[in-house]
């Protein structure tokens, strides 16, 4: 079955779902019910188009919606179910969806093979041997399922409304949360992201296929603690990689790790060296951790692909000039020196005391206008992009007025930047202060509203960009959707 009557589904009912208050842990007078809260309001709320239906044994209706006592007595078909009752009274509702003709069902209750326990496989194993009896494709157990913004399908209520054309799947519902929200603080969008947790039926090797093939999505990434079928998931990672970039971590490589793997969702780690083969060989990128996810995501969205690795880097402070030019170069970035006749001409347009013009460029003071100098390093034919680096830590003066004229400066030479040649991206590193901490978000929020690569370091920027690189060298891909 094709996975398009899962990820657009007709109609979604959610079972278990109830206004009944829980009450909230140290706060005996207020109450909530998360998992409806998650799963049921956020259809209401996104303005999911279908038709929507709440199950329960108990109440009458949930935000306006009428609560029915089985799914069996919804009188209109159904596509896509959500549990959220507890794991053993799932075998029933696995039946009654292959009765009523279900395409997908969501399993977020836990409790299966990722414990270990021999009752809770066989558990397991039963659910899916119900559903595949009916046609039925399970995702989970142990899962937070789906979001698929342009359907109005989401576990994350503030998670970006708007779609974009990255897709991401996990084993970990934890990842797709964190990693979500950290690449939408930078302006990336996505198409579809799935937390397929126990992986008892639909697993990556569907997913990766499906996505392959799946036009909204250009860019893919995936958090693997194992895999089932290893020949399998080469054929579909060779198939993705070969179409669209596809950026896998993989966890679980030490013995910690292979345990922890197994317990989180009972997957099969497998050893480490044959994983990074196996993912050279497909031509997928391997990153290890979702920062690095974010970055690669950052700059395949947003940075145009540069004709070299050389890099012009500008900024403030002869320190942070140093290390910069370390973590660049350690990045895999090339910062070449800028000749003496240019250099002269950068003088006469800065004319300030402390400058340092050999590549990273210091221009002597933050809170100034680098229009003319940014255009002249745009203009350097030696220079493959262009880098902004802002240390606000080591600014000397942080008045409230001062700052107020900083960041209007900031958003001054953002709009420079935008108007540039070449690819260009912008750094916020070393912060640790409360001040440089909101220098960092509201550069961030700058970049993302103006479409432009963002970084919170050197050498996390340089390492991402070259990276980047290699896998366009290597797929010979000059063609990238930006």
């Amino acid at each position: 079955m094709s996975l398009d009557a899962i990820f657009n589904p007709r109609s979604i009912a959610v079972v278990g779902a109830t206004d009944s208050p829980v009450a909230a842990p140290g706060a005996p007078s207020a109450s909530f019910n998360a998992h409806t809260q998650i799963f049921f309001y956020t259809l209401i709320d996104w303005g999911y188009p279908g038709k929507i239906y709440a199950v329960n044994t108990k109440g009458d209706a949930v935000r306006g919606h009428k609560v029915y006592r089985s799914l069996l007595d919804i009188p209109e078909p159904v596509d896509y179910v959500i549990c959220i009752i507890p794991a053993e009274a799932t075998p029933g509702l696995v039946r009654d969806c292959v009765a009523k003709g279900v395409k997908g069902l969501h399993l977020y209750t836990a409790g299966f093979a990722e414990t270990g326990l021999a009752d809770k496989k066989a558990l397991q194993a039963e659910l899916v041997r119900i559903a595949r009896s009916g046609g039925v494709r399970l995702i989970g157990p142990n899962c937070m399922g789906i979001y698929h913004p342009k359907m109005g399908m989401t576990y994350g209520p503030n998670f970006p409304r708007e779609p974009g054309n990255v897709a991401f799947i996990s084993q970990s519902g934890s990842y797709t949360l964190l990693l979500v929200r950290a690449a939408a603080a930078r302006g990336v969008r996505f198409s579809k992201v799935v937390s397929y947790g126990n992986a008892s039926d639909l697993d990556e090797i569907d997913l990766l296929d499906y996505l392959a093939d799946d036009p909204e999505t250009e860019i893919i990434g995936a958090y693997l603690e194992g895999a089932k079928d290893g020949p399998g998931l080469v054929r579909v990672l060779t198939k993705a990689a070969s179409r669209k970039p596809t950026i896998i971590i993989k966890r679980g490589s030490t013995e910690a790790g292979k345990r922890g793997a197994s317990t989180h969702t009972g997957a099969l780690a497998g050893d480490d060296a044959v994983w990074d083969s196996m993912l050279k060989q497909t031509g997928a990128i391997r990153v290890e951790d979702f920062e690095e996810m974010a970055d690669l995501m950052t700059t395949f969205v947003f940075f145009p692909l540069p004709r070299g690795r050389k890099a012009v880097l500008f900024g403030v402070g002869g320190g942070a000039g140093v290390r910069a030019s370390d973590e660049c170069e350690a990045g895999g970035l090339i910062l070449p020196p800028i000749p003496e006749e240019m250099r002269a001409e950068l003088a006469r347009s800065l004319t300030t005391a402390g400058t340092m013009l050999r590549n990273p460029v210091d221009p002597g003071h933050y809170a100034r206008d680098f229009t003319q100098m940014i255009h002249l390093l745009d203009n350097w034919e030696d220079a493959d992009m262009v880098l902004w680096q802002i240390a606000p830590d080591i600014e000397a003066l942080q008045t409230e007025t001062i700052l107020q004229y900083i960041h209007m400066m900031r958003l001054h030479t953002l709009k420079t930047l935008m108007g540039l040649k070449k690819p260009k991206a912008v750094i916020v590193h070393g912060v640790e202060s409360d001040i440089g901490l909101q220098a960092l978000m509201e550069t961030r929020k700058a970049c993302a509203e103006n479409k432009v690569a963002f970084y919170p370091s050197i050498y996390r920027a340089a390492r991402a960009i070259s990276r980047y690189m290699d896998y366009c060298e290597r797929h010979g891909r000059k063609d990238l959707v930006r």
